[in-house]
């Protein structure tokens, strides 16, 4: 797109054109929520054409926001989003929660604030990472979905016992090549599993079964990481999904020698980022604490 085709602030075009992203951005997430809805009532077919108009609305608003704002670097989007989110942290999003709590609706004035924190922590990641932009580095941290992985594979029958279901070896063995695959790019060294911990099994996996494994890292301490490990199944005859088992994995980064070595920090972009990785620290202190007593 030329420098040409971007709209003037002023004209009428550009209002309109601001009224149709804000009205796409809000029924992308509307039908993301409806997909949401239709996937835990079973209803696949729906939640699959509720996610394809979410991804149709998605590149209508981007087009929009190409005529708006045009080619830009980076610096100078950086810029203009920490504005937006200082001004909703600190003026919109509180004047909207006093407002809630003024006509009885204390919930929703609780969710305005929480927002609002959530955006201050938001803006101040952003300046971070502009200041070192500017001076031409990058941050030292790595995020969650820098080294989070989606796995799929169709159990087969020399996984299974003679009842034909899958042995639960089988899938603990992917998912730990799973943690490792998460460790290894997170910390862009090598990793070995130190621990397992809250293995549950929900249901039974069968041979045929399509299982669905997504890993994402939760806690990083100095030189260990723990990774959350979530397998679906999915009956490829039925489509009929369900959740088959969750484990936190361990790891540890090693050097070349062998020796544990450090990773870089997690960057905590959303707030349920923040909740597991602060979970994610208890059950590493209580695991040190009972190290400490044993």
């Amino acid at each position: 797109m030329s420098d040409s085709s971007v709209l003037k602030d002023s004209s009428q075009t550009a209002s309109a054109v601001r009224e149709l992203v804000a009205e796409k951005a809000l029924s992308l997430q509307r039908y993301l929520y409806y997909a949401e809805l239709a996937t835990n009532a079973g209803l696949e077919q729906t939640a699959d054409i509720l996610r394809a108009a979410a991804r149709s609305e998605a590149e209508q608003a981007r087009q929009g926001i190409a005529y708006l704002e045009g080619t830009t670097d980076a610096l100078s989007y950086l810029a203009a989003t920490i504005r937006e989110k200082r001004l909703r942290a600190t003026d919109k999003y509180p004047a909207f929660a006093h407002q809630a709590e003024a006509e009885g609706f204390a919930e929703v004035a609780t969710y305005f604030r929480g927002v609002a924190e959530s955006e201050m922590k938001q803006e101040n990641l952003l300046a971070f990472l502009r200041e070192a932009l500017k001076h031409g580095q990058t941050l030292e941290g790595r995020t969650v979905a820098h080294s989070a992985v989606d796995i799929a594979q169709v159990m087969l029958p020399h996984q299974a016992n003679v009842a034909g279901y899958v042995h639960g070896g089988e899938l603990m063995k992917m998912m730990d090549n799973a943690a490792w695959v998460v460790a290894c790019r997170h910390a862009r060294k090598n990793a070995v599993t130190a621990n397992v911990e809250e293995m549950n099994f929900h249901s039974r996996v069968r041979v045929g079964d399509l299982v669905l494994m997504h890993a994402r890292i939760t806690y990083v301490g100095r030189t260990s990481m723990e990774i959350r490990i979530d397998v679906r199944t999915e009956d490829l005859v039925t489509a009929r999904c369900v959740q088959a088992l969750t484990a936190y994995f361990t790891t540890v980064a090693i050097d070349a020698h062998g020796s544990p070595s450090p990773v870089p920090p997690l960057i905590i972009t959303t707030d349920e980022e923040a909740r597991l990785f602060e979970e994610g620290r208890r059950r590493h202190e209580e695991k040190r604490q009972r190290r400490g007593r044993s």
